[in-house]
């Protein structure tokens, strides 16, 4: 499935927030717990942000589970050319 910038932020956005919230962890704890501050978390939960593969590993992180599961979830299209 192929995503555009735009949409891939969002998805990544609802997922994140959905295991966050899914493990009982409000936003401000979340970002104190791995070193991220509110509005950066609130940004990515909104998709209002292009995510840095690092903040990624601190998401990861802190849902105790493999970045690649994140990134699965997503299924993009890597192979679709412009």
């Amino acid at each position: 499935m192929e995503l555009n910038e735009e949409v891939i932020r969002k998805k990544l956005g609802n997922y994140l927030k959905s295991l966050r919230e899914n493990k009982g962890i409000s936003l401000n704890i979340f970002a104190y717990e791995n070193d991220l501050t509110t509005a950066t978390v609130s940004r990515i939960e909104n998709g209002l942000v292009d995510t840095k593969f690092s903040t990624l590993i601190k998401y990861a992180r802190g849902l105790e589970m493999p970045l690649d599961q994140i990134i699965v979830h997503l299924k993009i299209d890597y192979t679709h050319q412009d």
